[in-house]
């Protein structure tokens, strides 16, 4: 990987502690050290800014549970958005005023390359409760041009703007350029998928009516993911024989 450019300044003599990250253990939140905590000198942060070297920040909650604290909401949005990998290794210094500066190792042991982040779609503000289902789909993720210059929508990727039915009914509807594709050919009992952030996994049943709906399982995938309306979840069909979907999530 090439070493990015350092644009923050992180003094040597900053306290320190440093996680290898396993999916399993760190996510969908991080353990903070229990010999750690000497450095708040009693004033542990409820919120916790993490800045990386391109000045790139992410807010984090601090939450206390048993004896331990952990970097919890807002910490997923770190894990996806510097696409965190199995045995990669993280520091954290302490500079104090609830901020922490992140480095990111790879597991060649140089300093990640920096991420780009995915530009987010334009979005129309929605009527939520004249908003018919169809509407929440956002434009397909891949969409290419046909030889007459117009937009052809992929049926292999596509966007969904959640919505506060999804919160409540735990359900979500594949759009009809996806759907119509793989609904006629799957049995009539639930079809298992499995939807991917990241290294962590969560399998879901899919059922097949007039259209594909996730059902059975999404309930855990929006906790696990701490998703909020708004959030735009971008789909991509990355192994059609066992139907797994690769999910990135946008704030």
């Amino acid at each position: 990987m090439v070493k990015p450019m350092e644009h923050v300044f992180i003094p040597h003599d900053l306290p320190e502690f440093f996680k290898i990250y396993y999916p399993e253990i760190c996510y969908p939140q991080l353990r903070i050290p229990p010999a750690f905590l000497k450095f708040f000198n009693g004033d542990i942060p409820s919120i916790a800014v993490l800045e990386d070297l391109a000045a790139r920040s992410w807010k984090v909650a601090v939450e206390k549970n048993d004896y331990d604290l952990f970097f919890k909401g807002g910490w997923p949005d770190f894990v996806q958005e510097n696409n965190l990998e199995f045995g990669e290794f993280l520091t954290f210094s302490y500079a104090g005023n609830s901020k922490f500066y992140v480095k990111i190792y790879g597991k060649n042991g140089s300093l990640k390359q920096d991420v780009i982040p995915i530009k987010e779609p334009e979005l129309v503000p929605l009527d939520e409760e004249n908003a018919q289902e169809k509407a929440i789909v956002a434009r397909p993720a891949d969409q290419t041009l046909n030889g007459s210059g117009h937009l052809v929508a992929s049926v292999t990727s596509f966007e969904v703007v959640i919505m506060a039915s999804h919160l409540k009914r735990a359900r979500m509807n594949f759009p009809a350029t996806f759907g119509n594709r793989y609904r006629y050919s799957k049995r009539e009992q639930p079809l298992v998928a499995t939807l991917q952030v990241g290294s962590a996994s969560w399998p879901v049943n899919v059922l097949s009516n007039d259209r594909l709906e996730i059902r059975k399982g999404i309930r855990k995938f929006i906790r696990d993911n701490a998703l909020r309306v708004g959030d735009v979840c971008r789909f991509k069909l990355i192994d059609e024989e066992k139907f797994i979907l690769k999910v990135r999530i946008m704030r």
